[in-house]
């Protein structure tokens, strides 16, 4: 297993502008991801191999302050880290995306009790977080909850039948909302993270999907007693200041490199088909697919642009008014929307380009997990949910 050690803060890694954790992220999905990605995919297991080497590399507390022994990385340098593995294995990224939001999430909103007691977990790599948002009888909802904290004599009581916990088996601790008092309203929510002894979690269902397997995401019923300062209070405005912008930088990032996977197949294959036809005739143009290649990397380069800028604008805007605003937030829904729409298409686009080879399972240039799996990029969160909430926003808003 690799073992690229612990992230230093504010250090570089392999290339000039690589912060350390992107540097660690590059050499987990070459040398641990890609190994055991078609395994992984095979069997709907979960990444142990290279969740470990995340661990070992100190990536599970990235987003942590200096303080805290984190390495304050900036949600950009993360992104280019999910990005990173997900070119590999889209579980692994997907699996690493959804834990960070989870961390900004705590670290941005916790209790200061809280923060001190998960730091040193999440530094050390021991804790690995996921979320129980989603709730049987909702249909995806994010911003409403049936299940609510029950108050007992030192804290709280959660029992949440949840429809998917992703990688929740294989989690240390969960993240889940609840309304906030068993009289309270749908949207009167609160975040509890939920930590081992005092948390159960029961899997009551299958994970056999199209794509992105390796998540193993259960349906699970949630059970916990949870401490007061380890309920996130008001998750109105954890939604709307870290979950939200956060959530659709990170999943935008594994869609990006499910489309640079593809595209470097692409790419390869191009220059293969190049070299045979000029072995034949030295002055033989360009093939056909090198045009596909370029139409391909213009979709590509928008992608690319809009996750480096959404990144930039909530790194600009977090600490202030603007992160809470209908626009902000429009905009971030609109890159989560066009990214998943992109990324698609790049996979097709590539597809075309490797004919056969890519459409054969056991092909150096198979395109088939990759195609499976970018398929939930426009399912997560649904981009129609996604663009109501911008039409209904423009109602209001004076100015796009």
């Amino acid at each position: 297993m690799l073992d690229a050690g612990p992230i230093p803060s504010g250090s570089t890694g392999d290339g000039p502008d690589d912060h350390a954790l992107v540097a660690a992220a590059r050499r987990i999905g070459v040398d641990v991801a890609a190994v055991h990605a078609d395994d992984v995919d095979h069997h709907g297991r979960f990444p142990v191999e290279a969740i470990a080497a995340v661990r070992a590399a100190g990536l599970l507390g990235a987003l942590l302050p200096v303080q805290h022994g984190g390495a304050e990385a900036t949600l950009a340098e993360v992104a280019q880290a999910v990005t990173a593995l997900a070119e590999h294995c889209a579980a692994t990224a997907l699996t690493v995306a959804m834990h960070s939001i989870q961390v900004a999430c705590i670290a941005r909103h916790g209790h200061p009790v809280l923060l001190e007691r998960v730091a040193p977990g999440l530094v050390a790599g021991e804790l690995l977080l996921a979320n129980a948002n989603s709730e049987v009888g909702l249909n995806g909802e994010r911003r409403t909850s049936i299940c609510a904290l029950e108050p007992t004599a030192d804290g709280f009581r959660l029992t949440k039948q949840a429809s998917t916990v992703s990688y929740g088996e294989h989690a240390d601790g969960v993240l889940a909302t609840a309304r906030r008092h068993p009289d309270s309203p749908a949207a009167d929510q609160v975040m509890a993270v939920c930590l081992p002894p005092t948390m159960s979690l029961e899997p009551c269902g299958e994970w056999d999907t199209l794509g992105l397997r390796g998540t193993c995401s259960r349906p699970a019923l949630l059970s916990a007693t949870i401490e007061p300062e380890f309920v996130i209070d008001n998750y109105a405005d954890v939604f709307v200041q870290t979950s939200l912008p956060v959530s659709a930088i990170l999943l935008s990032s594994v869609w990006l490199g499910l489309a640079e996977g593809a595209a470097s197949r692409a790419h390869a294959a191009v220059r293969d088909q190049a070299r045979a036809a000029r072995r034949a005739d030295p002055d033989a143009p360009a093939p056909t697919s090198a045009l596909r290649l370029a139409e391909a990397t213009v979709c590509l380069h928008q992608i690319r642009s809009m996750v480096a800028h959404g990144a930039a604008e909530y790194e600009r805007c977090k600490d202030g008014p603007e992160v809470a605003t209908l626009r902000f937030a429009s905009m971030m829904d609109s890159v989560k929307i066009a990214t998943s729409t992109l990324a698609p298409d790049v996979v097709r686009r590539a597809m075309a380009i490797c004919g056969l080879a890519g459409y054969g399972n056991a092909s150096p240039r198979s395109l088939a997990r990759i195609s499976r799996d970018i398929a939930a990029a426009p399912l997560m969160v649904g981009n129609d949910r996604a663009l109501l909430a911008s039409a209904q926003a423009l109602l209001i808003r004076k100015e796009l």
